[in-house]
């Protein structure tokens, strides 16, 4: 079987990827901070793959305390404040250029905690934007987000 690739992609798997790499580092994940590495995974793969297919096709809400994606949500909220624990989980079969996204994703941002993800996001230009917006839900549109970490990385490129 080959790989997946976007846009194949779903925010079950990117988040299935999170949940495995935790329990196989015995770092419990709890579902807001899951909320958060997937948005970081759908903001720098858009900008360093510059793809036009987005990671994965589910939206992402702005909501008033951060990011979300709604089917993501649906799914874990009854996890509530406790650790995501879901038995026989195995890793998705995703390409290279993805797994390599999340690795560095992984590895940047699950050490911080939830109010330092909640900084960083709440910096963002295209979380500003939805969050002005007159509406209480707004999407992030993919364009937003993809040229918010375009520019993040050419910060990083300049320092």
């Amino acid at each position: 079987m080959t790989p997946k690739s976007p846009p194949d992609i779903t925010v079950f798997d990117i988040a299935d990827w999170f949940l495995t790499r935790a329990k196989d580092e015995k770092k419990p994940l709890k579902h807001m901070k899951l909320q958060k590495l997937v948005y970081f995974a759908y903001g720098w793969y858009c900008a360093y793959r510059d793809y036009s297919d987005p990671l994965f096709a589910d939206s992402i809400f702005v909501w008033r305390r951060g990011v979300i994606v709604k089917e993501l949500y649906e799914k874990f909220k009854n996890f509530g404040d406790s650790p995501i624990e879901i038995e026989g989980l195995q890793p998705p079969d995703l390409n290279v250029s993805v797994i390599e996204i999340l690795e560095d994703v992984w590895k940047a941002y699950s050490p911080l905690s939830n109010s330092l993800l909640d900084s960083a996001i709440h910096r963002h230009p295209a979380w500003h934007t939805a969050l002005h917006s007159i509406e209480w839900e707004v999407v992030m549109s993919p364009e937003s987000i993809r040229e918010t970490f375009k520019n993040m990385m050419a910060q990083y490129e300049h320092a």
